[in-house]
């Protein structure tokens, strides 16, 4: 099929291209923008049936003015001395004049001397928003209010800033929006160099910024068509992360396919051809490497598409756009790429052309000694790799998506302006619903509100509110410490929970607000994670059985891939958490990184893997298969490897800890898969084992073993 499509594609490759650039007008100018699907609200995410998504539909039917997003106008001097009287009625009538300003998108701005902290420096405004986090007409009514309240304070010594998970929400957008820039430059930036200095030629840097980039933009057109079409809606990290995985994997992709070119064409000038080589080499080296990227992409497919067993929302609308992404670029690598070569010609290793085998060179050297001794790389590698693995013990999750953000992110320092003078729960109070059959009895929420305020942790307990049908009571629960704090989290998920659910009865009592919903969706990814890791798995260990025609080959494979993401995961605790002192990794990064390092990781493995079953096929003995396999396809690895790890290391520069997690954690996977495991673990392990690394698959009759090249015959 491969060779098929290698030469209908070498034979016509304007039509391709046309039939490209047709496709790709008509997505960009037709399809819906994914911003209008894409939210950070994690409510969102939740399956209707946990508590806080109770709540929330409680909060929707009996306080509509109060269920929507909130958020804290705080309000003090900029010489930071205390409000003098006069200081706090500003305030005050600040919550009135905002209030009488009608701002679209905003319920209620509320004032009162229970506004005033204790120790006189701050007044907190409560701001009531008309929809939730992540709504448009809260997105709007945040800088409004920000805007006018910085007006109305000019010149009055006063200052305020807004924070709560309106405004949150607000300053993770805008912080997603410049991170998506600086990746894609920085990517770009890596993706010129690095090409260019490999392959020594102008056209092979450019050429893979421009499809790819071209790709992206069909990418995220086709994903919005999807969320339009199955009404579903996107997380905010969501086009970060497909802009390094195309350009990522579209390298990947495109470099495996130069190299194996690279080497034909070195082949067929060494052997003193004088045929039309380029394309000769080129339906060659299509037809080889368009096996290894079909496998190597259904494998990152199958690890993606696992997300959708997944039920927490933010997982499962993932998946849509990382499989698109990789399967348009498959189908990328198999047409558009080939066709741009054959037009290209002898033009695409412009001006030193492709060059000369070398006999002597590093990869060589280590492929010698793997022939010789790898038992030696084996252990070595293994127990390295365990060493690393040892961290991942001490792994420790943050639900704290305001502590992720830059310093100087809005929000933040407003928060941190509230905590100087008022408990950090007050960011986002705990709401406690009870909702009886009839009327409620007032008298029957004292023993609530006195449990609540028994339980250690809990600052204060306001009055109930009543609703206006009086049938259900709002009780809103201010905790000591920070809301999205994992101290928080299980004083949510425990003691108050226990306290509240017994509390009325006869009634029904749901906790919700922020804290709540994060508790949900700790459980809810707890499961999903046992759930999406061993279906990925077995997955990808079928696709490699099928792929190699083998038992125990796949087996060392699975083995290796699972021992460099536990590695990879101990190496985030030990630069996070040791190193830099962080209180936790975000929640989500173990799952993200387990499908990012076992699917795209296995890349490189499949790679040399098939170049290993080939050599074997062609009578080499284990160990000559795979000093042969390193000497010719670890430097494909190791460039494709280079270059993907820089790619993914971009993140690190966006100033958005969850990001910078995962991109130095991918990066170090895939150092780990590109420089360790797939040029050298995976080869050892072939060469120990070896002919039954390879059953029930046989060799055909065996070759010279002193020949270090495969057969020029073509295959």
């Amino acid at each position: 099929m491969f060779a098929y499509i290698a030469r209908t594609v070498v034979a016509h490759p304007w039509r391709v291209i046309a039939a490209w650039v047709v496709a790709a007008i008509a997505v960009i100018l037709f399809a819906p923008s994914l911003d209008d699907y894409t939210t950070g609200n994690q409510q969102t995410f939740l399956p209707s049936s946990f508590e806080s998504s109770e709540a929330q539909a409680v909060g929707n039917q009996y306080f509509p003015s109060l269920s929507g997003a909130t958020g804290s106008l705080v309000v003090v001097r900029a010489d930071a001395a205390p409000l003098s009287p006069a200081d706090q009625q500003t305030a005050l009538n600040l919550a009135t004049s905002l209030q009488n300003s009608a701002i679209p998108g905003v319920v209620s701005v509320q004032g009162s001397p229970a506004s005033l902290s204790a120790d006189g420096k701050a007044a907190a405004l409560q701001v009531v928003f008309a929809g939730q986090p992540g709504d448009d007409q809260v997105n709007e009514a945040v800088p409004v209010v920000r805007n006018d309240a910085e007006q109305q304070l000019s010149g009055t010594g006063l200052v305020s800033g807004l924070t709560g998970n309106a405004a949150i929400q607000v300053d993770t957008t805008a912080a997603y929006d410049n991170a998506d820039k600086v990746i894609t430059i920085a990517t770009v930036i890596v993706i010129l160099t690095l090409l260019g200095l490999i392959f020594r030629s102008p056209v092979i840097a450019v050429l893979p910024v421009l499809v790819i980039g071209v790709v992206l933009a069909v990418v995220t057109g086709l994903t919005a068509v999807l969320a339009d079409l199955f009404d579903f809606q996107v997380s905010t990290s969501l086009q970060s992360i497909l802009v390094v995985v195309l350009f990522g994997v579209g390298t990947d992709y495109i470099v495996f396919l130069l190299f194996r070119y690279r080497e034909r064409l070195r082949q067929q000038a060494a052997a003193g051809s004088t045929a039309d080589t380029h394309r000769e080499a080129l339906v060659f080296s299509t037809d080889v490497v368009g096996r290894v990227v079909a496998s190597s992409a259904l494998t990152v497919i199958v690890a993606f598409a696992a997300l959708l067993l997944a039920k927490l929302g933010s997982l499962t609308t993932l998946a849509p756009g990382l499989i698109v992404a990789v399967a348009a670029m498959l189908v990328t690598a198999l047409t558009l790429i080939p066709a741009v070569f054959t037009v290209l010609g002898r033009h695409l290793f412009w001006p030193l052309g492709p060059g000369h085998d070398s006999p002597h060179t590093p990869f060589a050297s280590i492929g010698a000694a793997i022939g010789r001794r790898p038992a030696v790389f084996a252990v070595v590698i293994g127990v390295a790799l365990i060493a690393l693995a040892s961290f991942a013990s001490g792994y420790k999750s943050t639900y704290n998506t305001l502590g992720e953000l830059p310093a100087d992110t809005p929000s933040q320092q407003a928060f941190d302006t509230l905590g100087k003078s008022f408990p950090a729960g007050a960011l986002s109070p705990t709401q406690v619903y009870v909702v009886a059959p009839g009327p409620l009895d007032p008298a029957a929420l004292t023993p609530l509100v006195t449990a609540l305020t028994q339980v250690q942790g809990v600052s204060s307990v306001a009055p109930p509110r009543p609703s206006q049908d009086g049938r259900a009571a709002l009780v809103n629960v201010v905790l000591a410490d920070d809301p999205y704090s994992n101290v928080s989290l299980d004083l949510v998920e425990g003691p108050i929970r226990d306290a509240a659910h017994g509390a009325v009865p006869g009634s029904e009592v749901v906790v919700g607000g922020q804290t709540s919903t994060f508790v949900d969706v700790r459980a809810q990814l707890a499961a999903d994670t046992r759930r999406v890791f061993p279906v990925a798995a077995v997955a990808i260990a079928l696709i490699l059985a099928v792929l190699l025609l083998a038992v125990l080959a796949p087996l060392n494979l699975l083995v290796c891939v699972a021992l460099t993401f536990v590695a990879t995961l101990g190496a985030v605790v030990l630069v996070f958490l040791h190193g830099l002192g962080y209180d936790g990794i975000d929640f989500s990064i173990p799952i993200v990184l387990y499908l990012f390092v076992v699917a795209i990781g296995t890349d490189y493995n499949i790679l040399l893997a098939s170049r290993l079953r080939e050599e074997f096929r062609n009578g080499y003995a284990p160990r000559d298969a795979a000093r042969i396999a390193v000497a010719n396809d670890a430097p494909t690895v190791a460039a494709a490897g280079l270059i993907l790890a820089l790619t993914f290391a971009s993140l690190t520069l966006t100033g958005l800890a969850n990001l910078a997690e995962l991109g130095f954690g991918v990066a170090i996977g895939v150092a780990i898969a590109a420089f360790a495991m797939a040029p050298m673990l995976v080869p050892s392990l072939s060469a120990l084992e070896g002919r039954a690394f390879w059953w029930p698959s046989r060799q055909k009759a065996v070759v010279d073993t002193g020949d270090d090249r495969e057969p020029a015959v073509p295959r």
